[in-house]
């Protein structure tokens, strides 16, 4: 129930900045233009939302292990480098709870104005 009600306030999070956006970026508030600002707006949503999902999944933790060990065996900074494998990994420093509500009202709001779009 928290994920619907978080994707709900998501969706008119994004509404609400779209009908700004159209309003402030075109010179007319109409439905096309504010079916073009939500449209791009959900995108942003996607492709934030499938990063959280990519970095929780630990795709960054092996890229980041694999420089940590580059730079402790290829650099003279090897010894500075005791400091930085201390740090914790990307999956482990953000908790990833807006990467669901952010996929889903993208997803949604994406589908509705394409769905609308060919209507008009």
């Amino acid at each position: 129930m928290n994920l619907i009600k978080r994707s709900i306030y998501a969706i008119i999070i994004l509404l609400i900045v779209g009908v700004g956006v159209g309003f402030f970026y075109y010179e007319n508030l109409t439905l096309v233009t504010v079916l073009n600002s939500v449209f791009m707006i959900s995108l942003v949503y996607i492709m934030i939302g499938s990063l959280m999902f990519v970095a929780r999944g630990g795709f960054f933790d092996a890229i980041t292990l694999s420089f940590r060990r580059f730079m402790k065996k290829g650099t003279k900074y090897g010894e500075l480098m005791d400091d930085v494998e201390r740090m914790e990994l990307p999956s482990e420093v953000f908790e990833y709870k807006a990467t669901e509500p952010l996929l889903i009202s993208g997803v949604i709001t994406f589908l509705a104005t394409v769905l609308i779009s060919f209507n008009i």
